[in-house]
């Protein structure tokens, strides 16, 4: 057993949703009494929420987090070992590189994050390694072969092994400009300082395929669709829409938090609402969810009966292409104001942001809608935005068709 007093988990987030995941990760974490003295920290468009905290024991957490609690807003989490800057000098050159990481393997407090014994000859382990957004010529896997070779050096009785391994040696490097990130690991250390970090992987269940067998090529990470819902926060008693559901994942995860709301799905597409997303509200066996056949241009609900929308529209990079999904765009917003209650809101993810500011230009949307803030977030490599519109319930302006 390990008894440790301070620890640092890194929990890898939805881009662009830090802030919804790390609140979340504060309410799921804030009962269980292993953990004091807790700090979370995150920078926008990272995918990063840092924990300081202190732990009575470091396997109990260990098992908790892998066990028995579902933190349903992350990707995977690390627990870090060291974190070190890499001189300037050193990340310039790739022979230097390879040295630097290398040594700072080898010299990693690995017994503070691992309590297996060293002669011990059944257990497996991986490295990964993580670039981020940083651009260097040595390339990632050569990096990570490199990890594990010095890993190896320390736990020498230790064997590679790709799948089923007991462990994954986790590695990135990052910049940031989290002062209080910042000043744990050097004064010297600054905003342009490139930052290796060293841990270990804390098995989790696999997030991509939860809630569900089916999902095509444009389906939502579930993590990110459980971040939009925790942003929506319906409160007991309201209806959600998701306008264009697709597979379902968004009412899906939404139901499964909050169980005391109502979460409607509507999707153009037959075969795809009948065969995979209620074969996913079937395999979750969730009650508060309903799916069925519409088209977003013409709802088929009662005006005023949504309290808010959370949706991800067509775009342009993923499907059809940029002339087809451009008059959508003005026919869903009227909709959308059609079904919303009065104080309703709207939570549109969508790449398109060429069309969306095209059609929030027209008097009649610039009248219908407010538009309370425009995020950034990240979603299969591509900067996606998702905008968060609050309906006005007493426009100057009301067109045809509604």
């Amino acid at each position: 057993m390990i008894d440790s007093k301070e620890i640092h988990l890194l929990f890898h987030v939805p881009e662009g949703l830090e802030f919804i995941a790390a609140k979340d990760l504060e309410e799921s974490l804030k009962h269980v009494t292993i953990i004091h003295h807790t700090k979370y920290s995150w920078e926008k468009k990272t995918g990063r929420v840092h924990l300081f905290c202190k732990v009575d024991n470091l396997n109990e957490l260990r098992d908790y987090i892998t066990n028995r609690i579902e933190l349903l807003c992350i990707y995977s989490v690390t627990l870090v070992a060291s974190e070190s800057v890499i001189p300037a000098d050193v990340f310039s050159e790739v022979q230097s590189t390879y040295d630097f990481i290398t040594a700072q393997t080898k010299g990693a407090p690995w017994s503070s994050v691992i309590d297996e014994k060293e002669g011990a000859d059944d257990i497996t382990f991986r490295a990964t390694f993580k670039k981020e957004q940083l651009k260097h010529k040595a390339p990632s896997q050569e990096i990570a072969g490199y990890i594990g070779y010095a890993f190896s050096d320390v736990y020498k009785h230790w064997k590679v092994k790709m799948t089923g391994y007991n462990y994954n040696i986790m590695s990135l490097w990052y910049q940031t400009t989290d002062i209080d990130v910042l000043s744990r690991i050097s004064n010297h250390c600054s905003e342009k300082s490139v930052i290796l970090l060293l841990g270990v992987g804390i098995p989790i269940k696999d997030q991509k395929q939860r809630n569900r067998l089916f999902y095509g090529r444009t389906s939502l990470n579930p993590c990110i669709a459980y971040c939009l819902a925790k942003l929506a926060d319906p409160k007991p008693g309201q209806i959600v829409l998701d306008m264009c559901c697709g597979t379902g994942t968004i009412p899906i995860e939404g139901a499964s938090r909050f169980k005391n709301t109502l979460w409607l799905g509507s999707e153009v597409k037959s075969k795809v609402i009948a065969e995979k997303a209620q074969g996913n509200l079937m395999h979750c066996k969730i009650q508060n969810a309903e799916f069925s056949i519409g088209d977003g241009r013409k709802l088929c609900y009662r005006p005023g009966i949504v309290d808010s929308i959370v949706s991800d529209w067509p775009w342009g990079l993923r499907e059809n292409s940029y002339s087809q999904i451009k008059s959508l765009y003005p026919k869903f917003m009227k909709q959308m104001w059609n079904v919303l209650k009065p104080n309703g809101k709207a939570y549109i993810i969508t790449q398109g942001h060429k069309i969306m500011t095209y059609v929030l230009k027209y008097d009649w949307c610039e009248s219908m809608w407010k538009t309370e803030d425009i995020i950034t977030i990240g979603i299969g490599g591509y900067d996606v935005s998702l905008y968060i519109f609050s309906k006005n319930p007493n426009p100057a302006i009301i067109p045809l068709g509604i």
